[in-house]
């Protein structure tokens, strides 16, 4: 006889322990509707400025400049105006020394905006002067002897404020006057005297009217 072989056994399988068993995961996790919940960011919003109170407008405005008081009947004149853009006495009293800078400054601009155009005009007058082919040109040489003796025939001479006055403001240059104090140039005797011319009518007048004119016979 053959040993008999032992039948086979199936293996037991133990059941698996606690240790053993396989941890969710995190798609099985479960979710927790209680507690620990992400915190929602609220905006980082600063808190509002505080408010600068408004200027309170005097009863009466007391302008100075420099420790001077300034005009009253200025300050009247300016007195609805500042109240509009609603100043206090202190901050129109800071305002005053801007406002004299920019008058002066515009001040200083008009004037040499002036002053620009009466150079322009001086020149434009002593060129027509010296083209005028009657007064200038080959003939301004002797125009302007004949204008200079007129001016001292009537008492203007070198130096006087009214000679000083045409050279200044230019009008001096201009051809009709300068033509003008020529035909007086031309009237002066030799010893500096107004020469008047003798007209048919003047002829024809008694002796004393003409040597004395202004004689009220």
């Amino acid at each position: 006889m053959t040993d008999a072989v032992p039948a086979t056994t199936p293996a037991m399988t133990s059941s698996p322990t606690p240790a053993e068993t396989t941890a969710p995961t995190e798609s099985q996790a479960p979710v927790s509707t209680m507690g620990d919940q992400p915190a929602i960011a609220t905006p980082n919003i600063p808190p509002p400025a505080p408010q600068p109170s408004a200027p309170i407008t005097p009863e009466r405005y007391e302008l100075m400049l420099e420790g001077f008081a300034i005009d009253p009947s200025l300050v009247q004149n300016a007195d609805p105006v500042l109240r509009e853009i609603g100043l206090s006495n202190d901050a129109a009293n800071k305002l005053l020394p801007v406002a004299r800078d920019i008058m002066a400054r515009t001040q200083e601009s008009l004037v040499r905006q002036i002053e620009d155009a009466a150079a322009v005009q001086k020149k434009t007058w002593h060129d027509a002067f010296v083209a005028d082919p009657e007064i200038g040109g080959v003939r301004r040489a002797e125009t302007e002897h004949l204008a200079a003796k007129a001016l001292d025939a009537l008492g203007y001479a070198q130096g006087h404020p009214f000679r000083e006055a045409l050279n200044t403001s230019g009008f001096g240059n201009h051809p009709d006057m300068i033509r003008a104090f020529r035909r007086l140039g031309e009237l002066v005797g030799e010893d500096g005297g107004l020469v008047r011319p003798m007209t048919a009518s003047s002829r024809s007048r008694p002796i004393w009217e003409r040597l004395y004119p202004d004689d009220g016979r």
